[in-house]
């Protein structure tokens, strides 16, 4: 059963009870009415219907009046004064009866009865047009609850359609119409707020694996060409140490850029080892290690005692990665500069700077500028240090101009705790 038709039915046997249920408290309060305007006419001594039958008892149980009228056990009970009047219904040779029963003076009770035929048959009459009326409502808010259940699945039926189509074709650039802002409509929204952001994570999988074929097959097919030409045996050995180092420094090349793919694979995945970092002393370390790869750079440095909540391997590798791109671009003799200050890592270079065009796709994976295709790397480093910016909840940004680029790292500020 589908569950469709389960809603149908639920909503179909609600009604039906709750049509039962009013359909037996319509005729009780029919009865009731019924009875009491029997009743009343009894006390007043005449009926709408006919005359009323009487009946006197005396306390020693003779009587007189309609001998069809019996005497029971509660009337002597009234006619010797040991109980109050009352009213009963009682049957008298297959005939109903409604009866009064009142006290006398003089130890005598007064019968009243009247013949409770009519008002049978307007009871009888009553329940056959409830049971029809009833059953008319039943068989009709069947059909209305099958419309309105069609009616309030057609949104769910189109998410189905939309990710039975996604899961038969693969087609993430389908969306669902959205019909209204109720819950079904809100979850259209996300729905196609999921599709999205599927779509936008399998095209940069993609993209990175096409870029990524690509930047690797550049150092392998270099490597393997110096190689074949060593096993070949025909090099001087002055040109088979060249094709060596050179083979060397593509692989040292291959090394860095899966070391780099690796790391923004992991991406949104990576667990962050988050502890309490003095940025100013790591970013000191990571100045050293460059000074130590570049002896002829020059380092400018402004260091203020900052702590922040990082992950410090990511964070050095960030921070690596920006001292590695200012030594790229910075003009021989010309000063780096690098500032610490509130969490906040500023490098800044005196090269050419970064052109308009190349601001907004700069922290981009494989992203090269122009007049960066002629150095070496594959375009990573910088989409490292933005992922580890939003790993830790922090920005990356750049600001460029005619005396050179600078780049900032800025994470949010340490705990109280890691502050104290």
């Amino acid at each position: 059963m589908s569950f469709r038709q389960r809603l149908m039915l639920f909503t179909a046997a609600a009604i039906a009870v709750t049509v039962a249920a009013t359909s037996v408290a319509v005729w009780a309060v029919a009865k009731h009415e019924l009875l009491r305007q029997v009743d009343a006419s009894l006390a007043v001594g005449s009926s709408p219907y006919q005359r009323a039958l009487t009946k006197v008892v005396g306390a020693d149980g003779t009587a007189f009046g309609n001998p069809n009228i019996p005497v029971t056990p509660q009337i002597l009970a009234v006619a010797q004064g040991r109980r109050d009047g009352f009213f009963t219904t009682t049957t008298v040779q297959g005939i109903p009866l409604r009866e009064l029963v009142t006290p006398r003076p003089g130890g005598e009770a007064l019968v009243t009865a009247q013949i409770l035929t009519p008002t049978e048959h307007a009871l009888a009459r009553i329940k056959r047009w409830i049971f029809l009326i009833g059953g008319a409502g039943i068989l009709l808010a069947a059909a209305l609850s099958a419309f309105v259940a069609a009616a309030a699945l057609r949104p769910v039926r189109r998410l189905t359609a939309a990710a039975e189509s996604v899961a038969a074709t693969g087609d993430l650039s389908g969306r669902v119409e959205q019909t209204g802002d109720d819950e079904l409509g809100r979850l259209a929204v996300r729905f196609n707020e999921m599709l999205a952001a599927l779509e936008e994570s399998v095209g940069k999988q993609r993209r990175l694996v096409a870029d990524a074929s690509h930047e690797l097959r550049t150092p392998l097919t270099a490597a393997r060409a110096n190689v074949d030409l060593v096993r070949e045996g025909q090099l001087t050995r002055a040109e088979t140490r060249r094709a060596l180092d050179e083979a060397s420094a593509e692989l040292e090349s291959l090394t860095s850029l899966v070391s780099d793919l690796v790391e923004l694979a992991r991406g949104a995945e990576r667990k962050l080892r988050v502890e309490q970092v003095q940025l100013d002393d790591l970013v000191a370390a990571s100045v050293e290690r460059a000074r130590s790869r570049a002896p002829a750079a020059t380092f400018v440095t402004a260091l203020s005692p900052t702590v922040v909540d990082a992950d410090p391997l990511l964070l050095e590798r960030a921070v690596s990665n920006l001292l590695d791109n200012a030594l790229k671009y910075s003009p021989p003799g010309a000063p780096i500069e690098v500032t610490v200050r509130e969490g906040e890592v500023v490098v800044s270079d005196h090269g050419p700077g970064v052109a308009e065009e190349d601001l907004p796709r700069i922290f981009d994976r494989f992203y090269r500028a122009a007049t960066a295709r002629a150095k070496p790397g594959a375009g990573l480093g910088l989409a490292i240090v933005r992922e580890a910016a939003e790993a830790h909840g922090g920005t990356a940004s750049v600001e460029s101009s005619a005396g050179g680029a600078r780049f900032r790292l800025s994470l949010p500020p340490a705990t109280a705790a890691a502050s104290a």
